[in-house]
């Protein structure tokens, strides 16, 4: 069985469930969860500002899948600041889906 990420944005924290249709909980407060990419490795609970830029990444759609650059096909890697995230999303947004 394969084990997905899934984040609570209000305690900062990143739980591995398996996927499934109906939405999760967060275990600790009970608040809904967002299922992200295996590919997500989660920041620390305590790095507000990361915290921030995922929950901005999450938010326009990108939930850490592949993003490629086109018409290469590189793959782009994910920004490191919010400020770098509000580029990424102008940029690629025709990708997520």
């Amino acid at each position: 069985m394969r084990l997905f990420p899934h984040v609570c944005f209000s305690c900062r924290k990143s739980f591995k469930k398996p996927m499934r249709a109906l939405a999760r909980l967060c275990p600790q407060c009970g608040g809904p969860m967002v299922m992200l990419s295996r590919k997500f490795s989660a920041p620390k609970m305590t790095d507000v500002d990361q915290w921030r830029k995922v929950e901005y990444l999450v938010s326009h759609g990108f939930r850490f899948q592949s993003i490629h650059e086109q018409p290469s096909g590189t793959l782009v890697q994910y920004p490191a600041t919010l400020a770098a995230a509000k580029l990424f999303v102008e940029r690629y947004t025709g990708q997520v889906g």
